[in-house]
């Protein structure tokens, strides 16, 4: 249970210490594929409305008060990775306002609003509590559906803490924090972007942001509160998980939010709202986006057909590898533009993960994060 197998497939980034100083190392360690996600950003938005970085970076410095008021040490943070990266703060942040960008875009995009939003991508999440698995242990896992592009900015980060639980994910580098990893105290944290006509709300948290704002939380009641308070700008479903064993899903809308709980024991969602009351009017969920919702009726039935009390890992890995149906758009995607580029399954309670660099479908590693 070691990471070098993983680090033989991407960076593997030990960051410690003060927000500035986890910050620097982040940023010094994953110069080579922050450099490439900013590129990507830069190309993708140019392309997609032809704005340029200044604008972009304009319409990102308007969260930086909400950041300023809720959480301050993490603008530590942005500056830390940026020096350490040899980068401005501003393109760093504006980096970390990646899908408000995206959402931001479409709603003034018209014919080009499915491409702006994809800049946010696509996940799939799904859990089970300890009364289904054979351990006695809560599970849940998340693949992280986003263009080819993408796959050279990946780094597995292991956040150490000071007065807070550590953290562990992966996905970009130069991102404060990344959904599909868990904390030292069994949280665990899945997301997945909604889409709809609300507008963006500046005086939320930026996504990236209120993955970190509820991944520095000890316990479950916490980390439900601070997806709650962090009011994300940007439309989103939270999957938010404790090693008690309780799971919700937290559709959050402009300005407010829908609660989904278990069933038998087990979750799941995908980008697509399930809350009847969500979106609230005059609000209107997005059609651009069918596959999706058929992603999210395989992912519903593929759960819902589970049975018994002695699943494993194995079960959720099955389920996330899944393209017998809707191939190539499947939960495990393989389309020409985009693919399911990492799948992660955690143990809450073991404090396991499972990682699969690329594809599902072609295995995954056991990593155990918090002891080395």
């Amino acid at each position: 249970m070691s990471l070098t197998e993983i680090a033989g497939k991407i960076p593997v980034i030990r960051a410690s210490g003060t927000n500035y100083g986890i910050g620097f190392t982040h940023g010094t360690s994953g110069r080579v594929q922050i450099g490439v996600s900013l590129d990507n950003l830069k190309a993708g938005v140019e392309k997609t409305t032809g704005h340029d970085w200044g604008m972009c970076r304009k319409i990102a410095s308007a969260f930086i008060p909400a950041v300023r008021a809720m959480a301050p040490q993490y603008l530590e943070e942005i500056q830390g990775i940026a020096d350490g990266a040899g980068y401005s703060f501003e393109d760093i942040f504006t980096l970390n306002c990646r899908t408000e960008l995206g959402q931001q875009f479409s709603h003034n995009m018209g014919m080009n609003a499915e491409t702006a939003l994809h800049l946010a991508g696509g996940c799939s999440v799904v859990g089970l509590n300890h009364t289904r698995t054979a351990s006695g242990t809560t599970m849940y896992g998340q693949n992280w559906d986003a263009p080819h592009s993408q796959i050279p900015t990946i780094v597995f980060m292991i956040v150490k803490q000071e007065g807070k639980p550590d953290i562990a994910w992966a996905g970009e580098a130069g991102m404060i924090c990344r959904m599909a990893g868990m904390n030292s105290a069994g949280i665990g944290l899945g997301g997945n972007s909604l889409f709809t006509d609300a507008p963006i709300d500046f005086e939320g948290l930026p996504l990236q942001f209120a993955y970190r704002f509820i991944m520095d939380q000890y316990t479950f009641p916490d980390a439900v509160e601070a997806a709650v308070k962090s009011r994300v700008a940007s439309n989103i479903n939270f999957m938010v998980c404790g090693p008690e064993g309780e799971m919700v899903n937290l559709e959050m809308e402009y300005r407010g939010y829908g609660m989904l709980y278990m069933e038998n024991g087990s979750i799941c969602h995908a980008n697509s709202y399930c809350h009847p009351k969500l979106p609230r009017p005059p609000y209107r969920e997005t059609d651009w986006f069918p596959k999706d919702k058929l992603r999210s009726f395989r992912l519903a039935g593929l759960v819902g057909g589970l049975e018994g009390n002695q699943l494993s890992e194995k079960d959720l890995m099955d389920i996330l590898s899944d393209h017998s149906v809707n191939y190539p758009t499947s939960i495990c995607q393989h389309a020409e533009d985009f693919a399911t580029l990492t799948s992660t399954v955690c143990d809450l309670n073991r404090k396991i993960m499972y990682v699969a660099v690329g594809n599902p479908c072609e295995g995954y590693m056991e990593v155990d994060p918090f002891n080395e």
